[in-house]
């Protein structure tokens, strides 16, 4: 949901750069890592995390070197994994049309660990988590791009020993104990969402669209921008390869995000920091922290995308477990309304079906039709609270910044 006027104030004083926090500190220096994680999440919501552990810069050029290798393929060797031939919302699907009236024309890829069913996907004896979000990946053909596979099986094992080490970590620098992230977390049998996105420039839109569309991206807001924030996932982890992520820091204009790894030549007009990983908060670390750590408002921005070019990014999405309530750290028990407009008993399964579901109608057409009816009001009533609570805590933010200003 995008942010109104009334929300966010573009003019207010804001930090220049999306903090960055060095895992080579967490050996040498591990009060400087845990200050440097505590201030970006808590005055930022992103993070900028370098040397991150199995994501260096060799292991990203094969990243995106394979990614794109899928996304150049033919339509026909994609739509061997078309998203829709499954319940799970695994696997291709293709770019968004360019006169849609969006400000971006992207093609996405999901996937998840390869699992098998816990049951039938319509077997409503079983709740909707165990149903939506267990099963197996939808892969292209496996002769026509015979890295791809490989590859991301090996991008999502690296991404989620990251997520757990990170995760526990958050959870100390907020001095709460370690060990209440596994309550939520649970190692061996995650709930994840993982995508490959594949994001084209404004030479894809239509010519007479484009001066328009810049005039949108100009603007602090719109609808047509694709602001948002990340509700059901903890954190999210993100790699990419050209400029476009814009993030609002504190309560002020959006900031470019750096790319984390350099694929083609010339001027990126962001910096490139090579083996690094863009870290955001997401709904549920914003309720876990009691609104300490909050949700912060991000886009893709099609204009900085460079001519003729296209951009990859890679995000992984860590959903706590669906059953039983979600308790904050170090509480025994959930407030009626916390500060992240969480209501206690709220059914965060069927919450994060539903998102997916919106997100993707061609899967939810063929296999989900009764349950999004039935879900999408209280999921638009949960998205409301929650993105009402990211934007009260930024704005709060924003009078830290202020005060802080007049002070020096």
């Amino acid at each position: 949901m995008p942010p109104t006027e009334n929300n966010i104030n573009p003019a207010a004083d804001t930090m220049k750069e999306i903090p960055t926090v060095d895992w080579l500190d967490l050996e040498n220096n591990r009060d400087k890592f845990l200050e440097d994680l505590r201030y970006a999440l808590a005055e930022c919501g992103f993070l900028i995390l370098t040397n991150a552990p199995g994501l260096d810069d060799e292991f990203q050029q094969r990243a995106f070197g394979e990614v794109r290798g899928f996304f150049d393929a033919s339509m026909p060797v994609k739509k061997t994994a078309y998203i829709g031939n499954s319940p799970y919302v695994r696997g291709y699907s293709q770019p968004t049309p360019a006169d849609s009236g969006f400000g971006q024309v992207i093609e996405l890829f999901q996937y998840g660990f390869d699992e098998e069913p816990v049951c039938a996907h319509d077997d409503e004896s079983h709740p909707i988590h165990e149903r939506f979000f267990r099963g197996p990946n939808t892969w292209p053909a496996p002769e026509t791009v015979p890295g791809f596979q490989p590859l991301l099986e090996d991008l999502n094992h690296a991404y989620h020993r990251l997520t757990l080490q990170l995760g526990e970590l958050i959870v100390e620098s907020l001095g709460e104990d370690p060990a209440e992230f596994r309550k939520y977390f649970d190692v061996d049998n995650p709930y994840l969402i993982a995508s490959l996105n594949h994001n084209f420039g404004l030479d894809a839109i239509a010519e007479d669209k484009r001066e328009f569309i810049q005039d949108e991206y100009a603007k602090f807001n719109s609808p047509l921008t694709g602001a948002h924030i990340d509700g059901p996932p903890f954190v999210a982890l993100l790699i990419n390869d050209r400029p476009g992520l814009q993030v609002v820091a504190g309560e002020g204009q959006w900031m470019n995000a750096p790319v984390t790894c350099r694929t083609a030549e010339g001027d990126y007009g962001v910096p490139v920091i090579p083996g690094s990983v863009i870290v955001n908060t997401g709904g549920s670390l914003m309720h876990l922290s009691e609104g300490r750590y909050s949700a912060t408002v991000h886009r893709v921005n099609t204009t900085l995308i460079p001519a003729g070019e296209t951009r990859i990014s890679m995000p992984y999405f860590l959903l706590p477990k669906m059953e039983g309530d979600l308790v904050p750290f170090g509480k025994t028990a959930a407030s009626n309304t916390g500060a992240a407009g969480y209501n206690a008993g709220r059914d965060r399964g069927a919450n994060a079906a539903a998102n997916r579901m919106r997100t993707f109608p061609q899967v939810t057409r063929r296999w989900w039709v009764k349950e999004f009816e039935e879900l999408k009001g209280i999921h638009q009533k949960e998205e409301k609270a929650e993105t009402a609570a990211a934007f009260k805590l930024a704005a709060d933010r924003g009078e830290r910044y202020k005060e802080n200003s007049s002070n020096e």
